[in-house]
C-alpha cells in the first residue's frame, strides 16, 4: 500500500518534497534557525529538482534532463567555493547534503531503488545529520595519544590477525628442516608431528591482552578507573583468564592501586570457574555434579578474596590518574612477550604428550595446564566414568586448576611489580587449598 501510494507522478514529487523539507528542518535546527546553506523549503525544492530531473531522463527528455542536472552541479560547486573562501571553512557536509538531497528525489522518480531502501537510507542519513553535537563533544575528548592506540590496535585486530594462516605447523613443515636431520642421520620419528606454533591462534593472544587493556582504558573514562577494571576483567575472564591477569599485572608495575588491580585480577579467574560449568555441563553431566562442590567453593573463596582487595585502601599518597600523559595506552612489547612464553610452554606440552602418552597422563596434563585447562577439562569430562573413575578425574581437575593458578603467578611475577605477584600468588594459594575440600564430597 505503501509503495502504491506514491507510484504516481503527484506521489512522487509529494514524497520527494516532504524528504527534502525533513532534511532541511534538521538542517535549520541544527544551526540555531539560521542555516548557512538554507533550510526546509530550500532542501524541499532541492529534492523537487531531482525528481524533476529524474521525471524529464525517463519521459526521454535526456537532454533537458543533463542541462538541469549540470547547472545544479555548478550551483553546488560556485556555493562552495564561495562559501569557502569567505568562511576559511573547508567542510563538506552542508554540500553533501544538498547533493544526497537531490539523488533521493531522484532515486524516487526513477525508482532505481526499491521505495523502502530509499526511506531506509533517508533515516540513517539524517540521524547522520542529527548526532553532530555528540561527535564534536567526542572528537573533543579524544586526544592523539588515544587515536594513534586504537589506530594501532585496529592494525594488529582487523589487518594482520585475519590473515595468518590458521594452521599448526609441525617440525616436517620447515622446509629444508627434515633433510639437514636426515644428513645428520637424526631420525625425528613421533617428534616431526610436534605442532610447534599455529600464528593465528598465537596472535590471538596478542590481540586479547592488548585489546583488554585499551577497552578497559576507554570504559574508565566512561565509568572511572576502578570501575573499569573490574567490568573488564569479569568479561575477559571468560575470553582468557591468563591474558587477563597479565594485563593487570603489566599495569601494576606504573600503578598506585593494586590492590584493586588484584581484586580485579582474582575476578577474572572467578568468571574462568564459572565457564567450566559450561564446559562440562554438555558432555558429561554425572562428572560435574561430582566436581560441582570443588566449584563453587572456588568461587566462593575467589568472591571472598576479590571483595577484600577492592575494600582495602591503598597507602596514602597523591594518586594520579591511571593514565597520565606521558603513559601509552597501547603496548605491544609485553603481549609479544608473553606470546613467546606460550609457545616454548605448548612446545614442551606437546613432547611429553609424545613420550609419556597415557602413562604420564597426569604429568602431560600438568605442564599443559601452563598454556590453559579448557582442553584439559573438556578431555577429563570425556573421559570420567570411561576410561578413569570421577574421584580419579576430579583429582586431576583439582592438580590441573591448582597448575595453572600458580602459572599465572609466575607469569605475573615476569610480567608486573612483585607486590602483585605475590599477593596474587598467596590469594591463589587459598584458593588452590580450599578447592581439595569439595572431594569429601566424592563417592
Amino acid at each position: 500500500m505503501f509503495s502504491t501510494l506514491f507510484s504516481t507522478l503527484a506521489g512522487k514529487l509529494a514524497l520527494s518534497i516532504l524528504l527534502g523539507a525533513v532534511i532541511g528542518l534538521e538542517r535549520e535546527s541544527g544551526y540555531g534557525g539560521s542555516g548557512s546553506a538554507g533550510g526546509l523549503r530550500t532542501y524541499s525544492i532541492i529534492a523537487l529538482i531531482g525528481s524533476i530531473v529524474g521525471i524529464l531522463y525517463s519521459s526521454g527528455f535526456s537532454l533537458f534532463a543533463a542541462l538541469l542536472l549540470g547547472a545544479f552541479l555548478l550551483l553546488i560547486l560556485v556555493y562552495y567555493l564561495m562559501g569557502s573562501i569567505t568562511t576559511k571553512r573547508f567542510g563538506l557536509t552542508s554540500e553533501l547534503a544538498i547533493i544526497f538531497t537531490f539523488l533521493i528525489g531522484l532515486f524516487i522518480s526513477l525508482e532505481i531503488l526499491d521505495l523502502h531502501l530509499i526511506i531506509a537510507l533517508f533515516v540513517v542519513f539524517v540521524l547522520i545529520l542529527s548526532i553532530k553535537p555528540a561527535t564534536q563533544k567526542l572528537t573533543k575528548s579524544v586526544s592523539r595519544k588515544e587515536l594513534q592506540s586504537f589506530i594501532s590496535y585496529a592494525i594488529i585486530a582487523l589487518i594482520i590477525l585475519p590473515f595468518l594462516p590458521n594452521f599448526g605447523y609441525k617440525l616436517i613443515d620447515i622446509p629444508f628442516l627434515s633433510e639437514i636431520f636426515k644428513n645428520l642421520n637424526i631420525d625425528l620419528g613421533q617428534f616431526a608431528v610436534v605442532e610447534l606454533i599455529n600464528p593465528r591462534k598465537i596472535w590471538m593472544i596478542v590481540v586479547l591482552i592488548t585489546g583488554i587493556d585499551l577497552f578497559g582504558y576507554f570504559l574508565g573514562r566512561l565509568v572511572g578507573n576502578k570501575s573499569s577494571f573490574g567490568l573488564t576483567s569479569f568479561v575477559g575472564g571468560f575470553v582468557s583468564s591468563t591474558a587477563t591477569t597479565q594485563s593487570l599485572a603489566q599495569r601494576s608495575k606504573k600503578s598506585s592501586i593494586v590492590n584493586y588491580l588484584l581484586g580485579a585480577a582474582i575476578l577474572a579467574n572467578l568468571a574462568s570457574f564459572l565457564q567450566i560449568f559450561l564446559l562440562v555441563a554438555p558432555i558429561n553431566a554425572k562428572w560435574l555434579v561430582s566436581i560441582t562442590p570443588s566449584i563453587l567453593i572456588m568461587i566462593f573463596s575467589a568472591a571472598i578474596i576479590t571483595i577484600i582487595f577492592f575494600r582495602k585502601k591503598e597507602k596514602a599518597k597523591k594518586q594520579k590518574e591511571e593514565e597520565s600523559k606521558n603513559d601509552k595506552i597501547f603496548v605491544l612489547v609485553p603481549a609479544l612477550k608473553f606470546a613467546g612464553i606460550l609457545i616454548v610452554i605448548k612446545i614442551v606440552t606437546k613432547v611429553c604428550l609424545v613420550l609419556f602418552g597415557k602413562v604420564g597422563f597426569i604429568l602431560s596434563s600438568v605442564i599443559a595446564s601452563f598454556a590453559g585447562i579448557d582442553a584439559i577439562i573438556v578431555s577429563l569430562a570425556e573421559m570420567a566414568g570411561v576410561d578413569i573413575s570421577f574421584g580419579f578425574a576430579a583429582i586431576v581437575f583439582l592438580i590441573v586448576n591448582a597448575t595453572n593458578l600458580f602459572s599465572k603467578s609466575f607469569y605475573s611475577y615476569i610480567q608486573g611489580s612483585r607486590k602483585f605477584a605475590l599477593k596474587f600468588f598467596i590469594s591463589v594459594a587459598i584458593i588452590v587449598a580450599t578447592s581439595f575440600l569439595g572431594l569429601i564430597f566424592i563417592r
